[in-house]
């Protein structure tokens, strides 16, 4: 395959239509990602958003229990209902009332709640220590930019790769390396005892014992990508699903009743991811070979860059209706197959691996992907946004994120608190 020399917007096809973006998603063997990710790849290379075929089936199957609904992690777990109802008391003890409310930032309790569900959930230990919250967050900014670079600033290309390396190398020698030799004891003892049935089914542990002679680093760098991939989007998507659904209920009131239902809130977190991305702004392919697309005929020459533009995509009118902007609880795609949250957690076979986590439609009430219950604590506990603290958001177009986003909420033993 003849590819493009440099990584230049100027020379993609940028996909913008809904059928167009899914179809490229699907015909993953017509466009692949392999060189996409340029100035990034020291720090994704051979992980699962960079390869593709055989090797990224095998990775996906090797991780497939670490994702499932009954890890304590999962929709059936609890994990996530005893971090946020731990860091929610800490706010009601550290934040005075004004007036019978308590006022504080969603997304710094988004961060922390998200940070400890995904540390037990790659094999972090010693996570619960605020002070630990606290040195994660300061060291993963600059790694998310490394991360993200082809989006950045050329003029900040360097900086970014300068300060994304000190603070990739700290996370190793802090937080990585000392988990990843006490799970290598566990798989020790485990052998030893003549299996591995009870071992954890974090990342750190399912890739050690998937090869006798475990890639460490590739390891590592696949745990630093679910890190910051988990406290960056989710975060962000949360404050979003309180902003739409807060608006939503203030002209509904009726709907009111409904904030602990699992159908309402998955239809209300759905609609926002649909609404909102928080991430990149686009993602990438490399044409294999000269292809046409089904859904437009439009002709692709081997070689050429692909940007799937997603948000754009996720408000095609011509799939979610003229009034695809808006916030609707009641919106059904035109085509029934077309999940109603689009395309944001990508398709094919490169769909979101953290999909299950996030979203969780089977089994019961209880049963609740992250993204549902969160949102389902918040609105029961009472949590608005604050009309006077301040709302802020960063990133490009079609990557929209909330840095801050103050809110406010009934003190607990107060008229209308918990």
């Amino acid at each position: 395959m003849t590819r493009s020399t440099a990584w230049d917007h100027d020379t993609f096809v940028h996909l913008t239509d809904f059928r167009e973006v899914e179809e490229v998603f699907r015909r993953g063997r017509d466009f692949v990602l392999g060189g996409t990710k340029a100035g990034s790849d020291e720090f994704v290379h051979g992980t699962l958003v960079a390869i593709d075929g055989r090797e990224h089936l095998a990775r996906r199957r090797g991780l497939m229990k670490m994702i499932s609904a009954d890890q304590p992690w999962g929709a059936e777990g609890s994990l996530v209902d005893e971090v946020f109802r731990r860091h929610l008391e800490r706010i009601v003890r550290a934040h005075e009332p004004r007036s019978g409310d308590i006022r504080f930032d969603l997304v710094d309790l988004g961060r922390r709640v998200i940070w400890r569900v995904t540390a037990a959930l790659v094999g972090l230990d010693d996570i619960d220590d605020p002070a630990q919250v606290e040195r994660f967050q300061e060291l993963v900014e600059p790694v998310l930019e490394g991360l993200t670079l082809e989006y950045q600033p050329e003029e900040r290309h360097a900086e970014i790769l300068a300060a994304a390396r000190t603070n990739r190398a700290r996370i190793r020698a802090e937080m990585f390396d000392p988990s990843l030799e006490r799970r290598r004891r566990l798989i020790k003892a485990a052998r030893n005892d003549g299996g591995t049935g009870d071992l954890p089914h974090d990342l750190i542990t399912s890739m050690l014992t998937q090869s006798d002679d475990p890639d460490v680093e590739l390891i590592f760098r696949e745990l630093v990508a679910l890190l910051a991939a988990a406290v960056n989007n989710p975060v962000s998507q949360i404050a979003w699903a309180l902003d739409d659904a807060s608006r939503w209920l203030t002209d509904r009131p009726e709907d009111l009743r409904r904030i602990g239902e699992k159908e309402f809130l998955g239809r209300a977190v759905k609609e926002t991811m649909r609404l909102h991305r928080s991430s990149r702004p686009h993602v990438v392919r490399i044409a294999a070979k000269d292809s046409v697309l089904e859904s437009s005929g439009r002709e692709i020459p081997e070689g050429t860059w692909v940007s799937l533009w997603l948000d754009a995509a996720n408000h095609d009118p011509s799939m979610f209706g003229a009034d695809a902007d808006r916030y609707d609880l009641n919106r059904c795609p035109v085509d029934p197959t077309v999940a109603p949250f689009g395309i944001g957690l990508g398709g094919g076979a490169h769909v979101c691996l953290g999909r299950p986590l996030l979203l969780w439609d089977q089994g019961d009430e209880d049963a609740q992907g992250l993204l549902v219950k969160v949102l389902r604590f918040l609105l029961v506990a009472g949590v608005r946004p604050d009309p006077a603290g301040l709302q802020l958001e960063s990133g490009p177009d079609g990557g929209r994120r909330h840095t801050r986003y103050d809110v406010v909420m009934p003190a607990p033993g107060t008229a209308g608190g918990r």
